[in-house]
């Protein structure tokens, strides 16, 4: 959104402006759903994440301060509710009952094909650790903006990164072997670009936010 175009929306959501708020969450919701989809691996859990981010969104406009940009607050806003929600859900006996799903190479035939199951071996990391990778390839944000996000400096980003993308390795060659995981050409988020089914998207509910 242009900035002029952004004041403009900012404000009129601060007057509680309706249409304004139906414009804002049609703009940014779909993108917003589908990556708490992605950090949830749960479409019901994904919509009502999306929901609660944009009743603090309406409810706390007044705190945006314009340093970020309007949608990166949001992302902001949404990011930090979806790491709480992975924080509390999450045990060490759930992650590895997924590592145990995610080992399907099989070492009795050779001709068998793999898949390298990403979204399982990125579920076994921290949230944080899915967030920043999430965030940076499938979402295709800079580090700048990931640092608007995650409210930290863009160097940080970069070793955050780092770490989270060597783990991820780590898991793909734990599971599946070193032949398979470097099958993947680029960064094997990029290639996974498949979400668990469910619910379409968020962009029609927007009357159905719990005001």
């Amino acid at each position: 959104m242009k900035s002029d175009i952004e004041r403009e929306l900012v404000e009129a959501c601060r007057r509680q402006d309706r249409s304004a708020q139906r414009q804002l969450y049609e703009l940014t919701s779909e993108k917003i759903y589908r990556l708490m989809l992605r950090m949830t691996r749960n479409a019901d859990d994904a919509f009502d994440l999306t929901q609660d981010a944009y009743v603090r969104v309406f409810t706390q406009i007044e705190q945006f301060d314009g340093r970020s940009s309007l949608a990166t607050w949001v992302y902001r806003i949404a990011v930090n509710l979806a790491l709480q929600f992975l924080r509390r859900a999450r045990t060490g006996r759930e992650k590895l009952d997924i590592v145990r799903q995610t080992a399907r190479a099989s070492s009795n035939d050779q001709r068998h094909i793999t898949r390298i199951d990403v979204r399982g071996a990125l579920a076994t990391l921290d949230a944080d650790e899915q967030a920043i990778l999430l965030l940076r390839y499938h979402e295709g944000h800079s580090y700048q903006e990931i640092a608007e996000v995650l409210e930290c400096a863009e160097g940080t980003v970069a070793s955050r990164l780092n770490r989270a993308r060597q783990k991820l390795k780590d898991r793909l060659s734990a599971s599946y072997g070193p032949s398979e995981e470097n099958t993947a050409a680029g960064h094997p988020i990029e290639q996974e670009t498949e979400v668990p089914t469910g619910r379409q998207g968020a962009g029609t509910e927007f009357d159905s936010l719990r005001w």
